[in-house]
Order: structure tokens, then C-alpha cells, then sequence
């Protein structure tokens, strides 16, 4: 294994970020759901053209969480989480929502938790 390799792996760079409109849509439109309390799930699994990789959208709702502060601490700390357990679905393709609707700001702990509970059941789909 390459020393590149190894760096890619914990790394959460924008090609793995959804930011595009359309796939937005799609993924909510059209993808299965489930909910892992303080969690929405939105997915998709698709065969990408080139990538082998997992495709993820974070979000925090303002109506729900007020302070800007509050929703980004909580983004930062979702994607932490993703970043450091994201091996656990490395073999898939998948388009996923992370929603978050508790109206609680959570510890990192407790949303690594949840994450990797997430991360378990979609490795299975």
C-alpha cells in the first residue's frame, strides 16, 4: 500500500461531498430512507461512472437549530465522524443525506455513535 493511499483514507475531500442541485433532488426525491435517532437518511446506491467512492450531504436545520455557531459545530462534528469511520462502507457506492433533527447539540461521542451505527446498516444494503 502506498503512502498516498493511507492519506486518502481518512481524508474528506470535495469530490466526496455532494453539492450539485440535481443529485440533491434526486436523493431526496427518489432514495430510501431511514432514521437513526438524531438522524434522517437519505441514500442512493449507484454505481458512479469512475469513482468507488461514497458520496455524502450534511445538513442541520435552521429551523430547528437557531444559531449559525450551533449548526456548524454540529457539521464540523458530523464530518469528522464520517471522515474517521468512513472505512466501514468503503467497498460501496453510495449517495448519502446525513439530516440531522434533534433539537439538542450533541457531543462528538454520542454522534460518532450514531454515525458508525449508520455506517454499519448502510455496509449491509
Amino acid at each position: 500500500m502506498n503512502p498516498g493511499s493511507q492519506k486518502d483514507r481518512f481524508s474528506f475531500s470535495k469530490k466526496e461531498r455532494i453539492s450539485e442541485k440535481k443529485i440533491i433532488d434526486t436523493l431526496f426525491n427518489n432514495g430510501k430512507k431511514f432514521n437513526n435517532n438524531p438522524f434522517d437518511i437519505r441514500f442512493i446506491n449507484q454505481e458512479f461512472k469512475d469513482d468507488s467512492f461514497s458520496r455524502v450531504l450534511i445538513t442541520v436545520s435552521s429551523s430547528r437549530i437557531k444559531s449559525a455557531v450551533k449548526r456548524n459545530l454540529l457539521k464540523r462534528r458530523i464530518k469528522e465522524s464520517y471522515r474517521k469511520n468512513k472505512n466501514i462502507i468503503s467497498n460501496k457506492s453510495l449517495m448519502i443525506a446525513f439530516v440531522y433533527v434533534s433539537d439538542e447539540i450533541l457531543m462528538y461521542s454520542d454522534i460518532n455513535d450514531s454515525v458508525i451505527k449508520i455506517l454499519k446498516k448502510l455496509s449491509k444494503v
